[in-house]
């Protein structure tokens, strides 16, 4: 049973890694408004009825690979178990730039990006990840960590769309300044932010 379960979960797996394969490789050409669901499914190699077993509509797809990708620059930049203190928010602030960075290359977005479903997707992961990492009963409760969430997104997306912005490290520096005294950390050793190396 439990093998017949796991070649059900690898062919799901499958199934949905050409899905998000054919859906970015028709958004770079056409752009995401002009992306329709035959068109994925036909570059996938599926037909329109797999592809709805795994998603509504586009927008769902777009929205599992946006968090996915973006929970995976958030984990491979922070240690295995991350405490709440100033290093790791340094370290998150910074990883959010550079992924609107890379999004945005210091200019405004393409009008055939889904800009703001990218930025929508990422506030609310990025609160979600501050939620858990955060002990309950500190410092800052629920309100508090969307509003960060939103500081950082904001200024961030903004950051990612000026030509003469200042580097990544400075940039970082100034958002966690805003942020970080006014804060309670865990763990007080790191007050630098950032450190080099």
């Amino acid at each position: 049973m439990d093998a017949l379960r796991n070649g059900g979960d690898r062919r799901i797996g499958r199934t949905r890694q050409v899905l998000k394969e054919g859906f970015l490789a028709v958004m770079r050409e056409k752009g995401f408004a002009s992306v329709s669901v035959k068109d994925i499914a036909d570059r996938a190699n599926v037909n329109r009825g797999t592809f709805y077993i795994h998603y509504p509509d586009k927008y769902m797809l777009l929205e599992e690979i946006v968090r996915e990708r973006f929970l995976q620059l958030l984990r491979a930049s922070l240690p295995p178990n991350p405490v709440w203190d100033r290093y790791t928010l340094a370290t998150i602030i910074r990883t959010v730039l550079l992924c609107f960075e890379k999004k945005y290359r210091h200019r405004p977005p393409s009008s055939r990006f889904p800009a703001q479903q990218v930025e929508t997707v990422i506030l609310r992961e990025l609160a979600g990840f501050l939620e858990r990492l955060i002990p309950a009963g500190s410092e800052p409760d629920r309100h508090k960590i969307r509003i960060i969430s939103r500081l950082i997104c904001g200024e961030a997306v903004c950051w990612s769309q000026t030509p003469d912005a200042f580097p990544p490290d400075r940039e970082t520096e100034l958002i966690l300044s805003v942020i970080a005294d006014e804060m309670r950390f865990a763990h007080p050793e790191h007050k630098n932010g950032i450190t080099s190396g």
